[in-house]
């Protein structure tokens, strides 16, 4: 059966932790307000640079923080971000690129849909991935609601064509699990990431691959 892969990208391929905690702290220097450690970063990733800022100031998430406060801090962390994200503040996991290289090798239909800003995504994926065919890399442009809507993945299947039920989405977090239950896709969770382990073993039907040699296992046709 024809089928297309399409993969998250913060704590999927790369590590950007470390790049990411970088942009938040040098944008909160900037405002003059206190450091977050990169414990506290890693916790709030996911679910976009807005929500990200919200929660570096603060505030639950961007609906509860107040614009005053919130557009300096995203304004000052796009900035900092798209600057300080490359080199080894950002890195692909071990094995991934071998992976990706065999699945690319396969005539797969592959793709990256993430909740971080498009203007990133597009030129990190570039950058790291170089000789992978990712068609389409998507990025947040407001074009789509965020993950865990389902509108961008179904987007990405309409324009290869497939169904829903043709698409494997591959991700770390429960924003990915829920996008795939609301696309109606199987999911297949990496336990790499920065989700909590028993919220991925909550919402996925398989255990999360632990190393880049399982995931190929887990997304070979036959499985």
């Amino acid at each position: 059966m024809e089928r297309g892969i399409i993969f998250d990208l913060d704590g999927t391929l790369v590590d950007s932790l470390p790049g990411i905690a970088e942009g938040v702290n040098r944008a909160l220097d900037a405002l003059g307000k206190p450091r977050r450690t990169q414990e506290e970063v890693r916790g709030m990733i996911g679910r976009g640079a807005r929500n990200l800022c919200a929660q570096a100031i603060g505030y639950a998430d961007a609906d509860e923080a107040p614009a005053n406060e919130l557009e300096p801090m995203h304004e000052a962390f796009r900035l900092s971000y798209s600057s300080c994200w490359r080199g080894n503040y950002t890195l692909p996991y071990p094995g991934i690129p071998e992976m990706l290289s065999v699945l690319a090798g396969q005539g797969e239909k592959l793709a990256v849909l993430s909740n971080k800003p498009h203007h990133v995504t597009e030129p990190m994926v570039r950058e790291l991935f170089p000789d992978i065919p990712f068609n389409p890399i998507m990025g947040f442009t407001g074009d789509f609601p965020r993950k865990p809507a389902p509108d961008a993945l179904l987007h990405i299947a309409k324009l290869w064509k497939l169904s829903p039920q043709q698409i494997i989405l591959v991700g770390d977090s429960i924003y990915d699990a829920n996008t795939a239950i609301n696309a109606a896709c199987r999911f297949v969770a990496v336990g790499w990431g920065y989700a909590r382990q028993d919220e991925l073993r909550t919402a996925s039907p398989l255990p999360p691959a632990q190393k880049a040699e399982q995931l190929l296992s887990l997304l070979l046709p036959d499985n």
